[in-house]
């Protein structure tokens, strides 16, 4: 691929699938209830609210009732992550390869903003994406993808709603066909986070030579060059998906896969070990660092975000996306303790990948039901936005 260019479309995606299948590890759903059919899936089983949508003073959409929900955009194809520009607009990663733009509007441009080169292996592809916390000045968007060496870090330059100038920030993360994590997310401190997985093989998390299996921090500024090496900032983690900074507290949430069930949310601490693979679920003590919460019987947990902006009755939880569990997770917190966390639309949409809270105070959630394990409507997959309703 060109340095200086990403086109639009780009050069053809690669594909190497291998008999393992797609989307979140198989080990990590079995203990899940079965998916409904696809027909209980359909836009009409979306709930119905019990009051209407406005926007307040300060230009939120607060439901006057229950939550109200939206399909935004359908017909995308294994959408993994969701990032918002500072004009309205959001970037998508769908798994194969394309990187899509969604308009302040909620229309989805039929073109792809650029097609990227990966090696969708297993679980693979194009996964996260970042924009930059300076976007306004310096434009930079970040990429994770897997390639049939290893996992890369890019960064590039969004100008006239194309990516130029690709660079290479961080590699050595080895790939392999399941545990690929792929989370990036910006911390408060400006510097970028990133969340692998073990690749397939547990001993990484605890080898203090790999970079799989741990949550990794790097300023991108340092990385002018062919790439850096991230420093390690928390290990023992099987398949971290979701990454967030509660509201007030600054602490860094992780939610995670176990192996058959022991799904877990982290309370991540820097130079703290998760006990990945010698301690998982209830099975933490001594140097290993436990859950705050434990799903034994498993719910994939995916991607995660804190409501954080004023006016909802949602505003301070978490919520986090669930593949293998169909569900939206609501959990709240009070002096450290979960206090509430009680499923949201279960069974309604199908998998879900990610959430992430947009800019007019709704809650943005992309299904995963082509990742070759949900069963797809002719909706899927889609871009689902959720009306809080108001304190």
């Amino acid at each position: 691929m060109s340095a200086d260019r990403v086109a639009r479309p780009a050069a053809a995606v690669v594909a190497a699938l291998l008999a393992l299948g797609l989307g979140a590890c198989g080990g990590d759903e079995s203990a899940s209830p079965p998916s409904p059919r696809a027909e209980e899936r359909t836009p009409e089983a979306e709930p119905r609210p019990s009051g209407d949508s406005s926007r307040g003073k300060d230009g939120l959409l607060r439901s006057s009732g229950r939550p109200q929900v939206e399909t935004v955009a359908t017909g995308l194809d294994t959408p993994w992550e969701i990032a918002f520009l500072p004009d309205g607009r959001a970037l998508v990663t769908e798994r194969p390869g394309r990187l899509r733009l969604l308009s302040k509007d909620g229309r989805l441009r039929p073109e792809p903003v650029a097609e990227v080169p990966i090696a969708e292996i297993g679980e693979g592809g194009l996964l996260g994406l970042a924009v930059d916390p300076r976007f306004r000045t310096n434009r930079f968007v970040y990429l994770y993808r897997t390639t049939q060496d290893e996992i890369e870090i890019l960064r590039y330059r969004l100008e006239d709603d194309e990516l130029r100038d690709e660079q290479k920030i961080a590699g050595g993360i080895a790939v392999g066909p399941i545990h690929d994590s792929g989370r990036l997310r910006f911390g408060p401190d400006e510097r970028l986070y990133i969340n692998t997985g073990d690749a397939g093989n547990p001993q990484l998390a605890q080898d203090p030579r790999s970079l799989n299996g741990k949550t990794l921090r790097m300023d991108p500024a340092d990385y002018r060059g062919e790439g850096g090496r991230p420093e390690v900032f928390t290990l023992g983690h099987r398949n971290g998906q979701g990454l967030d900074w509660q509201p007030g507290t600054g602490k860094l949430f992780e939610a995670e896969h176990g192996q058959i069930g022991n799904d877990e949310v982290n309370v991540l601490r820097e130079g703290a070990n998760y006990g990945w693979p010698q301690a998982e679920g209830r099975d933490h003590g001594g140097r290993f660092q436990g859950p705050l919460v434990l799903y034994e019987e498993g719910i994939a947990p995916s991607g995660a975000s804190f409501a954080k902006l004023p006016g909802s009755a949602w505003t301070g939880d978490l919520f986090v996306a669930a593949l293998r569990g169909e569900q939206l997770r609501r959990i709240d917190f009070e002096d450290g303790r979960v206090v509430r966390d009680e499923p949201l639309f279960l069974e309604r949409f199908g998998r879900l990948r990610t959430v992430t809270e947009g800019p007019d105070g709704a809650l943005y959630v992309l299904t995963s039901n082509q990742d070759g394990r949900g069963e797809p409507t002719s909706e899927d997959d889609r871009i689902l936005r959720i009306v809080p309703p108001a304190s």
